[in-house]
């Protein structure tokens, strides 16, 4: 068998390990129902979980928790988020929750999937950057908060190699190889308003526009059908490739003692995946996410908001700069699998906290 070993479940740092454990689970909202906090926030399926972590532990200086974070999962299911209206279909995904962001914030009506939202989301969780250009102006603002990477996933049993090159990746993604070393490869896509699939595909120089016209018919959804870090997908094909947040997938694996420590129900839906190097560079490195990855497949995970609302005292206090309450809670962020950048690179790898990247949409 050529594909490297499950070695993520049970390595955790030293800060991790010295989390205070609280006592009632997080499901797919905060719990009890009817306690709606000061922040709600919806959308990216890769950070959901870290979101439910800090909403256990982000508090204000009544010891009252600020963040509520509404999983993208299950699918089809409508969330309440303030104790006024605000009853609405779930959003899945990242651009799924931005869209919801921009209609709670009055664009298209104030619409979201037939329901009115204004008022109703005040951030936005997302693994991928919005706008097509990195800009420093835009009516919404990408606060990174940690850092992810995104490699290839298959079946433990599969004879497709332990690690591919980037290009190798790009030339299974564009169609133009469908065989690895005589094995067989069939390149998969999670559903549509993935963060991750919007990432994966702009690195693999793929467009939707040209799924949508056909160009890449070797791209299988299994009918839109693939939500996104489920490795059960893989269970019994062994050509499948299905691209993995590394971030997801350790968190999945530290599943047992996130709930110990934070009271925070993860699913672990690895199922029989395993992850693939790229270049012969590990994605994981003694149980935690490698930040020297492929540059290429490093991204910044965000809580998005509205620029007007930067000066709103508790969305600064919680996200805004090094010493917000959300980047306070290092622990927490490596918990749940993403690394921590303190200084700025460029205005898609910043530090956490910085508001400098900023989108229309």
């Amino acid at each position: 068998m050529k594909i490297i070993g499950r070695v993520l479940g049970a390595s955790l740092g030293a800060a991790a390990l010295a989390l205070a454990v609280v006592a009632s689970p997080a499901a797919a909202e905060p719990t009890p129902l009817g306690d709606y906090r000061q922040l709600a926030g919806v959308g990216s399926d890769t950070t959901q979980d870290a979101l439910n972590g800090l909403g256990e532990v982000v508090k204000d200086g009544s010891n009252n928790k600020i963040i509520a974070s509404y999983d993208a999962r299950p699918l089809n299911t409508n969330i309440k988020t303030k104790a006024a209206n605000c009853d609405f279909k779930r959003p899945d995904g990242s651009g799924n929750g931005r869209t919801a962001l921009r209609a709670s914030n009055g664009e298209a009506g104030g619409v979201y999937q037939g329901s009115n939202v204004v008022g109703c989301v005040d951030f936005a969780r997302s693994s991928s950057y919005g706008g097509s250009t990195p800009s420093e102006t835009g009516a919404y603002t990408y606060i990174s908060f940690g850092v992810d990477a995104v490699t290839y996933a298959v079946n433990a049993n599969s004879d497709l190699p332990s690690s591919l090159t980037y290009v190798q990746l790009q030339r299974i993604y564009r169609c133009l190889t469908t065989n690895v070393g005589g094995t067989p490869v069939t390149p998969l896509l999670m559903q549509s308003g993935s963060g991750t699939r919007s990432f994966w595909l702009s690195k693999m120089g793929v467009t939707e526009a040209d799924i949508a016209a056909g160009d890449y018919p070797c791209l299988n959804t299994l009918n839109n059908g693939i939500q996104e870090h489920d490795g059960n997908v893989l269970t019994g094909h062994n050509d499948y490739l299905l691209p993995f947040s590394v971030g997801q997938y350790i968190a999945q694996g530290n599943a047992g003692a996130i709930a110990t420590q934070t009271g925070v129900t993860v699913a672990d839906r690895r199922g029989e995946a395993v992850l693939g190097r790229v270049n012969n560079l590990a994605p994981v490195t003694n149980g935690v996410l490698n930040v020297g990855f492929r540059a290429e497949l490093v991204r910044d995970v965000y809580n998005v908001v509205p620029t007007a609302n930067l000066g709103n005292a508790t969305i600064a206090s919680t996200f805004v700069g090094s010493t917000s309450k959300i980047c306070s809670a290092k622990s927490t962020i490596e918990l749940f699998g993403f690394g921590y950048r303190s200084t700025f690179a460029d205005l898609l790898h910043q530090g956490c906290g910085d508001t400098r990247l900023k989108a229309n949409s």
